[in-house]
């Protein structure tokens, strides 16, 4: 999806891997309805394209939409410094000794 443009549907994915349950149905978990939207609008041709990649018809796409899930993503210099900090305490050794600014 993402080499076609589709970089929002690609970037879903990449954020939740679906996971296979039974007869080969893929259980998807998004964040919101709007995601799951999204994921409902391709959906057909995605399923399409799966079945003749990997030559399986029986493909089927289930959604579940959990927002208690839902993953923060780091937009300000703050907040991507506070997720690489909670990664690697020591990096705020490193940012005190040679006195970055953030």
């Amino acid at each position: 999806m993402d080499k076609k443009g589709e970089r929002i549907i690609g970037s879903m994915f990449a954020m939740n891997k679906p996971k296979l349950g039974d007869n080969f149905e893929l259980i998807l978990e998004l964040a919101n309805e709007t995601m799951r939207l999204d994921v409902e609008n391709i959906q057909t041709p995605l399923l399409a394209f799966m079945g003749e990649e990997l030559n399986n018809y029986s493909i089927s796409l289930k959604i579940n939409v959990n927002e208690a899930a839902a993953v923060k993503h780091a937009f300000t210099p703050q907040d991507k410094y506070d997720k690489l900090k909670e990664k690697n305490p020591l990096i705020d050794k490193l940012r005190a000794k040679f006195d970055l600014d953030l």
